[in-house]
């Protein structure tokens, strides 16, 4: 009943993920190398594209799930939305389903009308450098640049974490609704989503 949504999640999504991380670290390393905004533009817009990449993927469970269980996407939204959740630690982060599906539809769409979305267009989606204390402790790289999400408040979110909690409320969800998932354990990002 799940085969399809199981299978995009396991064969699309997460491999989505180890490319965006990939991306992540060649950004690392440019930066480290020279940290002069020039040497490193290329490898931020790769980074930004794989990110773009992996929300595409991650929104794309949504369409298989409410087809393979009859469920709308709004009630499956509505759902992960109260899923999103840092495995191990049961702090919450609520709004990175949204934020995820954000970034899908902002490199689909470049300008965003839909007002259940947190960011209003493709400029929203930064790669910048970060300075300590912004989003939560051990979320991200430890220093450089990395993509980053802003909301309409204002408010920036590292893109990593966000991708992290959402690929493990997808789990939860999943096993929610009886999918037979393959063991694990599944890494995103170099954090377990899934046992």
């Amino acid at each position: 009943m799940s085969a399809d949504t199981v299978d995009h999640l396991i064969h699309n999504v997460i491999p989505a993920a180890t490319d965006y991380m990939m991306a992540e670290n060649e950004l690392t390393a440019a930066y480290a190398k020279d940290v002069t905004p020039a040497a490193w533009e290329s490898a931020g817009r790769h980074a930004k594209r794989r990110a773009a990449e992996l929300a595409i993927a991650i929104d794309g469970l949504t369409d298989r799930g409410a087809s393979e269980f009859g469920i709308s996407k709004s009630v499956i939204r509505n759902d992960l939305w109260a899923l999103c959740i840092w495995p191990g630690s049961g702090a919450q982060r609520l709004g990175a389903h949204d934020s995820v599906r954000g970034v899908a539809n902002a490199y689909k769409h470049q300008t965003l009308s839909d007002p259940s979305l947190p960011i209003s267009s493709e400029s929203d989606i930064l790669v910048v450098g970060l300075g300590f204390g912004l989003d939560g402790f051990g979320v991200g790289k430890y220093s450089g640049v990395e993509v980053l999400v802003r909301e309409h408040d204002g408010t920036k979110y590292k893109f990593v974490g966000d991708v992290q909690v959402a690929i493990a409320a997808w789990f939860k969800w999943l096993a929610m609704q009886g999918a037979t998932l393959p063991a694990g354990p599944y890494v995103v990002c170099g954090l377990q989503v899934h046992p």
